[in-house]
């Protein structure tokens, strides 16, 4: 469906709400240890396209895959991992990062 971001961008501008699927992983982890998570952040993030700070197609031959970091303000980093299929987009995981972590691990 979406073989780069800028595909990927248009096919999250036409998506509709009750196309955004949340899979059973996403709550754990939100329950374990991430409950600054919720849907409306990532349902928000996601739809500002303008706000995509990077894209990596984690796609195989049977699972079309993305994660994409959406800059949430000058200190954080939302990065979201999700699957298309057909014309629902499946969120996987989200998790937020600090560029003060990121700077460290590319040390």
């Amino acid at each position: 469906m979406a073989k780069n971001e800028e595909e990927l961008k248009k096919f999250l501008k036409k998506i509709k709400r009750e196309n955004i699927i949340f899979r059973p992983h996403f709550y754990d982890k939100q329950k374990e240890d991430r409950q600054y998570l919720s849907e409306s952040l990532v349902i928000n993030s996601i739809r500002d396209i303008g706000r995509f700070f990077g894209f990596q197609d984690q796609s195989t031959k049977e699972i079309e895959k993305y994660r994409v970091a959406i800059k949430l303000s000058s200190k954080y980093t939302l990065v979201v991992v999700s699957e298309v299929k057909d014309k629902n987009l499946y969120i996987i995981t989200a998790w937020k990062t600090s560029r003060k972590w990121q700077k460290a691990i590319q040390k």
